[in-house]
């Protein structure tokens, strides 16, 4: 069954809240990811399976979502749905993908927060420079 799902991680807060009750009449399952499964595969968080050990490795404190089976116009709607709601925005999201389905969430995280700063790099790096400079 390939109903949308939204993984919420590190907001069981009122902004979590928030984004819970906004997904409500979007058709949106949301389902709070706790440290303690952490180390299960992102594709056996969302089958719904509970991890056999608690996770006991490394945790992150960033909140992060993870999109999984949403389409364009329902993905739009619910992003659409932070500016509506002046919910501030969550920074690290992924759609669940064939790839990253096998890993776990930290793995994801990692990913993710290296993405990010690979962006905020690649832009600091282009707002220093005027033509014709670069090696001097």
């Amino acid at each position: 069954m390939n109903m949308p799902l939204i993984l919420l991680y590190n907001l069981d807060t009122p902004k979590g809240a928030k984004i819970r009750r906004m997904c409500l009449p979007l058709g949106l399952r949301t389902r709070l990811v706790t440290p303690e499964e952490y180390g299960l595969p992102l594709g056996d968080l969302v089958d719904g399976a509970a991890p056999e050990t608690p996770w006991t490795g490394e945790t992150f404190g960033d909140e992060m979502l993870v999109l999984v089976n949403c389409t364009g116009p329902l993905l739009d709607r619910f992003l659409q749905g932070f500016r509506r709601n002046k919910i501030p925005a969550v920074y690290l999201k992924a759609v669940l993908t064939p790839t990253n389905r096998t890993w776990n969430s930290v793995a994801l995280h990692g990913e993710l927060v290296k993405e990010r700063q690979a962006i905020a790099q690649g832009q600091g790096a282009h707002a220093g420079q005027t033509s014709g400079e670069e090696g001097n």
